[in-house]
């Protein structure tokens, strides 16, 4: 299906940045390599609380790569020692530089200039190859490019990163699933999309792009579902609300989306259950009960006309084609 109504523009509003208490950052090794000079391994460390440490192994490049480790405050008194000088020298500006390379990327991507940005992110993937930002920036540039197999690798390789299923990333696996969408890639979108979901469900931005993945594959069950959730999370989305004066418009107009609605292998409790989830959905946007029902009957009225309408055309074409026979 395409897009045919101004809320498909819809872009979710920016999330409001809060001012968060300055964590302790710094650098660790362990006190038994102390007197180690080659192989010593770094982390960097930064206090979660009075109570337990997150650790960041440091690679060869000196940035912290690979999943977080927490430990509690006497195991990392006991067992670590600080490198008071390390993070400000080697750390901090190997991280500022990382952080120019994936700057420069988003900027490239944004303004069109999709080699440059290929090539920005490349670079911080040499760097650190379990780079979220750049694995996300990556797979983008390529869809951007329309190179759906090369990203179909990126795609893959997010959902193998663990340190990716962070409550901060989610904006990206929705980001990500809206440029899989215009790319035709549904199975794709959906699974980003449920990702971002398991990050956080309270958000309704990504219940309404998944309405809008299901609409567009013709899935009209999931559509009605998805945005019903999207509207009981949150009313006042302008956008959820027009998808759904537009779904409802849609029936009147539309034989093929009635048909659609009302065929598959269920039969009456598929149509049954379409059409409870299309009430459903019309309360949840804010219509009255009493009206809903009422819409919702109408709608069930024109799917019969249509489907005994059906019955008839099959009919006569069953005795054409045995007058034919008789001949």
């Amino acid at each position: 299906m395409s897009g045919d109504s101004s809320f498909f523009d819809y872009t979710p509003p920016a999330e409001q940045e809060t001012e968060e208490e300055s964590a302790l950052v710094t650098v660790v090794s362990l006190r038994s390599d102390s007197h180690r000079i080659k192989g010593k391994k770094y982390w960097l460390a930064t206090k979660v609380d009075d109570d337990s440490f997150e650790l960041l192994l440091l690679n060869e490049h000196r940035v912290p790569t690979g999943d977080p480790r927490i430990i509690g405050s006497g195991e990392f008194a006991a067992h670590y020692t600080l490198e008071l000088d390390y993070y400000q020298q080697h750390v901090r500006p190997a991280m500022e530089q990382q952080d120019a390379r994936l700057s420069r990327g988003e900027s490239h991507r944004e303004q069109g200039e999709l080699y440059s940005a290929e090539m920005e992110y490349a670079d911080a993937l040499a760097v650190d190859e379990k780079n979220v930002r750049a694995t996300f920036g990556l797979g983008m540039t390529y869809l951007e490019k329309g190179d759906v197999e090369r990203a179909q690798e990126v795609f893959a390789k997010v959902l193998q990163l663990k340190s990716a299923f962070a409550t901060e990333h989610k904006h990206m696996f929705n980001d990500f699933g809206i440029s899989m969408r215009k790319n035709g890639m549904y199975r794709e979108a959906l699974q980003y999309y449920n990702r971002g979901v398991d990050l956080d469900s309270s958000d309704e931005n990504l219940f309404f792009n998944i309405a809008r993945t299901h609409y567009e594959s013709g899935d009209w069950e999931n559509c009605f579902r998805y945005l019903t959730m999207c509207l009981e999370k949150n009313r006042g989305v302008q956008e959820a609300q027009k998808f759904c004066r537009y779904l409802i418009k849609k029936t009147e107009e539309d034989e093929t989306m009635l048909r659609e609605m009302g065929g598959g292998e269920n039969g009456d409790t598929l149509r049954s259950d379409i059409l409870n989830l299309l009430r459903k959905m019309q309360v949840a946007a804010g219509v009255e009960l009493d009206d809903a029902i009422e819409k919702t009957h109408e709608i069930r009225d024109r799917m019969i006309a249509l489907e005994e309408a059906d019955m008839q055309m099959k009919e006569i074409e069953k005795d054409i084609y045995n007058v034919d026979a008789d001949f």
